[in-house]
């Protein structure tokens, strides 16, 4: 009896740390992403989808909820911008956010985001890439300005930036998490950089509509 006893109390306090945790997340989480007068578009969770966000992000966290809540706020936060940005081009936010698909695809964006470098080193490590570099140098070479203009040249430097980090982005929906510099070169910059070589030589050829 005294085992069972000892048994069950361990098993109160579990479970009242568990309902601890939950009420700080979801506090926290209504004044940092609710609040009206701090987000012009707030995210709007009901219960059942709040506890599927919270149960979806405690696995990956290491230490505690309480230690690492600010990191999981801002993991919230660009994820829903990204969502905002990216995914609602189309699509009414509380639409697709009722989308039980959707839904799960944006818990996969934070989990990963959380877990991954943020997507701002992008714009550190491709200056620093020689793919990047080569493909600069073509893109605003003599031969290619003189033969398609400066502002064309411009224009496709601003959709190759745009593309790394769509790519990015993709990639955290698929749940692929780029916690290193040289995942970020792997899977990031240096496909999209490919790409872009391609249409580059393309457009030097006369290949691709100037």
């Amino acid at each position: 009896m005294k085992i069972k006893g000892k048994l069950q109390n361990a098993s109160n306090i579990t479970t009242n740390n568990a309902d601890t945790s939950y009420s700080a997340f979801e506090n926290r989480f209504r004044k940092v992403m609710y609040d009206p007068s701090k987000r012009s578009v707030p995210l709007e969770l009901n219960d059942e989808q709040l506890k599927a966000l919270y149960k979806g992000i405690t696995p990956v966290i290491e230490t505690s909820i309480f230690a690492e809540m600010e990191h999981v706020m801002t993991a919230i936060r660009t994820s829903f911008d990204v969502v905002i940005d990216k995914e609602c081009e189309n699509t009414h936010l509380k639409s697709y956010m009722s989308n039980e698909k959707n839904f799960k695809r944006f818990i996969t964006h934070v989990i990963i985001n959380y877990q991954s470098l943020q997507e701002q080193r992008i714009n550190i490590l491709m200056v620093h890439n020689r793919a990047y570099q080569k493909l600069e140098d073509s893109l605003f070479g003599e031969t290619f300005v003189r033969e398609n203009g400066f502002q064309k040249a411009y224009k496709l430097h601003n959709e190759l930036i745009h593309a790394f980090h769509n790519c990015y982005h993709d990639l955290l929906f698929e749940g692929t998490i780029i916690d290193t510099d040289e995942i970020v070169e792997e899977k990031v910059i240096e496909p999209i950089v490919q790409r872009y070589d391609v249409r580059i030589h393309e457009m030097l050829e006369g290949g691709e509509n100037r």
